[in-house]
């Protein structure tokens, strides 16, 4: 999964809307420096390896933690977070990586779970202007989900 997959989604999204999307893909290590939700922007979030999407979400300029930090913190209060879907389901989680990662996985928790994540995981971010249309941002968050089927989505992953 690559910048391959972001413009195909751009692209059909564009397309359906008329409205214009940008996507950036960010890969694991170096690369992934999620961006800070700028005012008057809404956009939707993908965490994947190489083979697997993990999760897909969406935040409006009213969720802007959402987009920031909620992905990286093990917080206790905020439902249906990445970190807290890996830590839930450690064993199925494990499966979509190398054996070799399974002992740090096992070892994943607040302290170093968002190292881990940046370090292990890519990112695609999608960004348009938010013009009050809510149906534009579930429309792109659907079309992600669609093509990417993540893992732990839902409010009980």
């Amino acid at each position: 999964m690559s910048q391959e997959i972001a413009n195909l989604i751009t692209t059909e999204f564009e397309r359906l809307t008329k409205m214009e999307v940008s996507a950036t893909y960010m890969a694991k290590g170096q690369s992934h420096k999620p961006t800070t939700l700028q005012s008057g922007m809404c956009g939707v979030y993908v965490f994947m390896n190489d083979q697997h999407c993990f999760k897909v979400g969406k935040a409006g300029s009213k969720s802007k933690a959402r987009w920031n930090s909620h992905h990286y913190n093990l917080d206790e209060t905020t439902p249906s977070t990445l970190p807290k879907s890996i830590i839930k389901n450690k064993t199925k989680f494990k499966e979509c990586f190398p054996v070799e990662s399974h002992q740090e996985i096992d070892a994943l928790e607040k302290s170093n779970v968002q190292e881990w994540i940046k370090s292990n995981m890519s990112r695609i971010e999608f960004l348009f202007k938010d013009n009050g249309n809510s149906f534009a941002l579930n429309l792109l968050e659907a079309l992600a989900q669609f093509h990417l089927n993540p893992i732990f989505e839902g409010k009980d992953a």
